[in-house]
This record gives structure tokens, C-alpha cells and sequence, in this order.
């Protein structure tokens, strides 16, 4: 019975780290695409409106790697999926300050 439901929650969290970096790179995507049209129209705003979208989408990427540590089977993997997880945190910190950096100018 225990294997059981330990397989279905592995079931479980494992779609839920598809469907979270999914949303992630959908937002990166749409975001990109919104922005690519904004630098064409000569919109000021695009750089600020790329860098809110990918940290948006950082947040779900965020999400999809720490359910990653739910289910490392070992230490090797846990460390790298740590590793991530840092450099995406450090990342979604940086954008924030360019965002607040960019709207300070504007």
C-alpha cells in the first residue's frame, strides 16, 4: 500500500512540475513576444514590461525546482537541483532591482 501511494504522489508532483515550468515558459514567451511588438512600436516601456515578464515566470520555475527536491532520489541530485535554484533566485533578484532601477528613471 505504501508503494502505492508513495508512486502516486511522485505521479503527482511530477505534473506539477511540468505544468509549473510550462506556465513559466509560456510567460517568457508571451512576455517576449509583447516586448519584440513594443520595440518595434518605439514603446519606452518594453524593457520594463520583458523584465516583469520573466520575473513572473521565474517564480513558476522557481516552483517547478523546489518540488524537483521532493522526489531527488539522491544527494547528487538534490545539490544540483539546490544549484538551480539559487541561480534562479539570485537571477529574479536582479531583474527586481532593474525593474525598480528602470521605473526610477522613467
Amino acid at each position: 500500500m505504501y508503494e502505492l501511494l508513495e508512486g502516486l504522489f511522485e505521479i503527482i508532483v511530477r505534473y506539477g512540475i511540468l505544468i509549473l515550468e510550462t506556465i513559466g515558459a509560456a510567460i517568457i514567451l508571451f512576455s517576449a513576444v509583447k516586448a519584440l511588438i513594443g520595440l518595434f512600436k518605439h514603446e519606452p516601456e518594453f524593457k520594463i514590461e520583458l523584465a516583469e515578464g520573466i520575473a513572473t515566470a521565474l517564480g513558476f520555475l522557481l516552483g517547478g525546482e523546489a518540488l524537483k527536491t521532493i522526489i531527488a532520489p539522491n544527494w547528487e541530485e538534490i545539490g544540483m537541483t539546490c544549484a538551480i535554484l539559487l541561480m534562479r533566485a539570485a537571477m529574479s533578484v536582479l531583474i527586481h532591482w532593474e525593474v525598480t532601477n528602470e521605473k526610477k528613471k522613467a
